[in-house]
């Protein structure tokens, strides 16, 4: 059996909505997860980086919320996560996390991420290379897949194109200052989710009269999240943060794309929030 590692986390309130466990939050809590089995089944995250000089980039990311947990309904939650490799030459991590409350499981995540071999710099740049053999020889036959993890975000967002039908639409602008960023200067993936969050905030203040449908997004709160991330966003970068609003069926669907401003290079982020 694959190995999972099981621990207590303490909540606190501003880690919540008035609906939920925030995103970023999750997110937070996610990536923690991911150190805490890499600590105790491979080595730390800061070995990886110091000694081994590997590091990972996260490109994919889900979050499935499943049972309600509020604020008042705990005081700790209950971790599970477990890690894997997959595709060709393992060329990926993928990590699963739940988090659970009194009424079972409150969240589900699940990312996948490149392994990079480090430069040495403090930028921590690097390229995308396979693991070394140490490592890998950490990871049981049960913890290795051949086949790769897939992003659902363009099939996704297609979907919705196509068809669905469009309510609104807007560009939120956001400075990646050092409070979004992590050791290496270049923005902290979950922080990409509250650019997110406040985009599709600024779109329902922005539209909610004409389109009093959008207000669920604030009133019922989030149901999923998919991301997929193609460019790193680093310190003091200008980002425009273009969503667009859908109904499809009885879901309502928040498209983001996340570019640098004033360039064309191709979007750093998609992100897909769905009520």
């Amino acid at each position: 059996m694959p190995r999972t590692s099981t621990y207590e986390t303490v909540l606190d309130a501003g880690q919540f909505t008035p609906t939920q466990l925030g995103t970023t939050a999750v997110g937070r809590l996610a990536f923690q997860a991911g150190a805490r089995w890499l600590r105790d089944h491979v080595c730390s995250h800061r070995a990886l980086v110091s000694e081994h000089r590997v590091g990972f980039v996260l490109w994919s990311w889900q979050l499935a919320y499943e049972s309600p947990l509020g604020f008042l309904d705990a005081d700790t939650a209950l971790v599970d996560v477990r890690a894997r490799l997959r595709g060709p030459a393992s060329s990926q991590l993928e990590v699963e996390m739940t988090l659970s409350g009194p009424a079972g499981v409150a969240v589900r995540t699940r990312g996948a991420s490149v392994p990079l071999r480090l430069g040495g710099d403090q930028a921590l740049s690097g390229a995308p290379a396979p693991l070394p053999d140490a490592l890998l020889a950490d990871f049981k036959d049960d913890e290795v897949e051949r086949s790769p993890h897939r992003s659902p975000v363009r099939a996704l967002r297609g979907r919705f194109e196509r068809d669905g039908e469009r309510l609104a639409a807007g560009t939120t602008s956001y400075r990646v200052h050092r409070h979004h960023c992590e050791v290496a200067d270049q923005w902290y993936w979950a922080e990409t989710l509250g650019f997110a969050a406040g985009a599709r905030e600024e779109l329902v203040l922005r539209h909610g009269r004409s389109a009093p449908e959008l207000r669920r997004a604030l009133a019922d709160g989030i149901r999923g999240v998919d991301v997929t991330w193609l460019r790193s966003g680093q310190l003091w970068d200008l980002l425009d943060v273009h969503t667009t609003a859908y109904r499809h069926g009885d879901e309502l669907a928040f498209v983001h794309e996340i570019r640098l401003a004033d360039d064309d290079g191709g979007p750093c982020a998609l992100v897909v929030e769905r009520i």
